[in-house]
């Protein structure tokens, strides 16, 4: 069974997900929620375009993280990050709380 890091965030609240692999075409980040779909948020060097809110962004030489800005309750969910030969490398627990003023 994986181990995931559990991140609390405040909905409205922008998110930096770090992976310790280089920022390359073939890394890929998947996107989980409780039903047994999986879905690819960051596949062949693009963010999926339904997913507006999301960046890639390269932190160091080595690492680069998943952003998401302004988070909602629906990106709740298991966030996970894949090297180029497939190899799982961190995975986490989104828990978005809170509501946004109007």
């Amino acid at each position: 069974m994986p181990v995931y890091s559990l991140w609390n965030v405040t909905v409205g609240d922008s998110v930096e997900l770090p992976c310790g692999t280089s920022l390359t075409p073939d890394i890929v980040w998947t996107y989980d929620t409780r039903d047994p779909s999986v879905q690819y948020v960051y596949l062949d060097g693009h963010l999926a375009n339904d997913k507006p809110r999301l960046s890639v962004k390269a932190t160091t030489a080595r690492s680069h993280s998943l952003v998401i800005s302004a988070t909602v309750q629906n990106d709740n969910g298991l966030y996970n990050c894949y090297d180029g030969k497939g190899t799982r490398k961190v995975g986490y627990i989104l828990n978005t709380s809170g509501m946004l003023s109007e």
